[in-house]
C-alpha cells in the first residue's frame, strides 16, 4: 500500500514538474516575443506623408513641405497618403503643423471643375461673378483654373467742347481686362441636369477692387462681352489697340466710294464701312460690315 502510495506521488511531482515546465516555456516565448515587437522595425511600418513645415490653410502643397515617413501601420489612418506626386498641387484646407501626417481629407484639387471655387486667392483681390454668356463658356471650353481675356463692346461718347456730354456715340470693341485667371464655374441646378459639356451660368474671377467696379459699370451698361482663353503658359499682357469704324478703315485700307455726307468705304474681301464725313473721326456712325 504504502509503494502504491509512492508511486502515486512520484507521478504527480513530475506530471507538476512537466506542467511547469510548459508554462515556463511558454512564458519564457512570450516575453522574447514582446521584446522583439518593441525593437526598432520590428513593427510593420507604412510609408505615409507628413508635413516638413508648418503650412497654413488654402495653401498649395509644394514638394519641400512634405516628405515621406516610414510610420507603425498600427497608428496610421485610413485616408492617408503615400506618395508626394499625390498631394503636390492640392490644396490644405486647414492648418497642417510639422510632423503631422497629411490625410486626404486634409486637401482638395483646386483645378478640379466639379469644386465650386478655386481656394487659393491673392489677399488685395476681390471675387466678383460675370455672366457665362459668351460662347466660350456656352460650348464647354472653360475651366477653373484657365487663363482668359475680356473684350466689350461699348457706345463711347465724349464732352464736348462746351463741357457737355456729346451724343454722337461711336461703337468701339476693346480689351477691358487680360490674363485672369478663372476662379470657379457656377452652374443652377437645373443646368446641372444637362449631359456632356460643363455650360457654366457665371464665372468667377479674382480682380482688383478697381478692376471688379469697371467690370460691373460695363455689365450694367449692357455692353456685349466676349472672352478669349489664352494659351496655359501665356500670362503676358498684350497691347492691343481698341476697334472702330476708323480703325477698320485703316487696317483694311478700305478706298472711299461716293461723295456728300457719307462715304461709303469697300475693301477687296466685300467689307463696306459707311462713315459720316462731318462727324469727328471718334464720334463717326459705326457702319456694318457688308459681305
Amino acid at each position: 500500500m504504502k509503494q502504491k502510495r509512492g508511486w502515486i506521488w512520484l507521478t504527480s511531482g513530475i506530471l507538476l514538474a512537466i506542467l511547469a515546465g510548459l508554462l515556463t516555456f511558454q512564458l519564457v516565448n512570450e516575453l522574447t516575443a514582446n521584446t522583439k515587437l518593441t525593437e526598432p522595425g520590428s513593427i510593420p511600418t507604412v510609408a505615409v506623408l507628413v508635413a516638413t513645415q508648418k503650412i497654413e490653410a488654402y495653401t498649395l502643397i509644394e514638394n519641400g513641405s512634405v516628405a515621406v515617413r516610414e510610420i507603425p501601420a498600427n497608428i496610421v489612418p485610413e485616408d492617408y497618403i503615400s506618395a508626394i506626386e499625390d498631394a503636390t498641387g492640392k490644396m490644405t484646407v486647414e492648418l497642417i503643423t510639422p510632423g503631422q501626417t497629411i490625410l486626404k481629407h486634409h486637401l482638395v484639387d483646386p483645378t478640379d471643375p466639379e469644386s465650386p471655387v478655386l481656394y487659393h486667392m491673392d489677399p488685395d483681390k476681390v471675387l466678383i461673378a460675370i455672366p457665362a454668356e459668351a460662347l466660350l463658356g456656352q460650348v464647354g471650353l472653360l475651366t477653373v483654373g484657365a487663363r482668359i481675356d475680356i473684350a466689350y463692346s461699348s457706345e463711347l461718347t465724349q464732352l464736348a467742347a462746351s463741357g457737355s456730354l456729346d451724343r454722337n456715340a461711336a461703337r468701339t470693341t476693346f480689351l477691358g481686362l487680360q490674363n485672369l485667371e478663372i476662379k470657379g464655374l457656377l452652374r443652377s441646378k437645373a443646368s446641372k441636369e444637362s449631359p456632356a459639356l460643363f455650360q457654366p451660368d457665371a464665372i468667377l474671377l479674382a480682380v482688383s477692387p478697381q478692376d471688379a467696379l469697371v467690370i460691373k459699370y460695363l455689365i450694367d451698361s449692357g455692353a456685349p462681352m466676349d472672352i478669349f482663353l489664352r494659351a496655359p503658359s501665356n500670362e503676358a499682357l498684350m497691347p492691343v489697340a481698341p476697334v472702330n469704324q476708323q480703325f477698320l478703315i485703316d487696317y483694311f485700307q478700305l478706298k472711299a466710294e461716293g461723295t456728300g455726307k457719307t462715304a461709303n468705304y469697300t475693301a477687296r474681301n466685300g467689307l463696306t464701312v459707311s462713315r459720316n464725313q462731318d462727324a469727328p473721326d471718334n464720334q463717326r456712325e459705326t457702319g456694318s460690315p457688308g459681305r
